[in-house]
């Protein structure tokens, strides 16, 4: 599923910070974040479909993608949306003329957001844009503060609100330290109120797992949790490169690695 917040600032110093968890079945393997073997890619790895989810490039290249749950909107046999994510980083079209050719073809997939970007060390080089599959229409989005779940952009979805405020706050405020207070929103475990969840079309108990931040779902009352957050990332884009680190969660919550990257654009 996955949530994500984001600040987009291309004319400042810092224009991209990013704060994201990663929802999948524990079964399915992954690969945490990493550099690709010949390629010029940091992202982790669905190693069922050979897409993924998260990552940025030398090149300045970034993209992050949300499923949107619709039950009503089910595909038979659909392409894995992990690899629009690989293609758009591995690829060199502008992320208007990738999502533009996207656009005529999205219906085929089980229903996404994506957010493809490219960066520089000038201003004028930076872009960031969003798509909806449902829309099908992409639009750049101009300098603000963002979150994303499982609808579109800024649907204000209980835990979307939640922690997009703690974000902003996060960031606005010199005086603490904002990984940590990152890290901390990431792993907030608070469920909405029944009156408050927004109506999907899945069981209320489902409803009720998939409204926190950090998610446990087990698949019966009793049994251990079989889908949940497996992955916290953060992501800063300055002038020169990108700085990320991401957390990866066992069924337990256990803590199961944690790795941190700093890397120069090749620009």
């Amino acid at each position: 599923m996955c949530i994500a917040v984001f600040r987009w600032a291309p004319e400042s110093a810092e224009p991209l910070v990013l704060a994201s968890n990663r929802d999948e079945f524990f079964e399915r393997p992954t690969l945490p974040m990493h550099w690709w073997p010949g390629e010029q890619l940091l992202a982790g790895k669905d190693l069922r479909n050979d897409g993924t989810w998260l990552g940025a490039t030398r090149s300045g290249r970034f993209a992050l993608l949300t499923n949107v749950r619709d039950p009503s909107q089910q595909r038979v046999s659909p392409p894995s949306r992990g690899l629009l994510v690989r293609d758009f980083l591995c690829g060199n079209q502008s992320p208007q003329a990738f999502l533009d050719s996207l656009a005529l073809n999205a219906a085929a997939f089980q229903g996404f957001n994506i957010l493809c970007g490219t960066f520089g060390r000038n201003a004028t080089e930076r872009a960031l844009w969003f798509f909806n599959s449902t829309e099908a229409s992409a639009r750049r989005l101009p300098a603000g503060d963002y979150a994303i779940s499982n609808a579109t952009l800024d649907t204000p979805w209980p835990k979307v609100r939640r922690l997009k405020r703690g974000f902003v706050e996060a960031l606005n405020d010199e005086s603490i330290d904002r990984e940590r207070r990152l890290v901390d929103l990431l792993n907030d475990n608070a469920q909405a109120s029944d009156e408050l969840l927004p109506a999907t079309g899945i069981p209320i108990a489902m409803e009720r797992a998939l409204s926190a931040v950090f998610i446990r779902c087990a698949a019966e009352h009793g049994q251990p949790p079989n889908y949940g957050t497996r992955a916290s990332t953060l992501v800063a884009v300055d002038g020169d490169g990108v700085r990320a680190s991401e957390m990866t969660h066992t069924a337990e919550r256990v803590a199961a690695s944690r790795v941190q990257f700093e890397f120069s654009f090749d620009v």
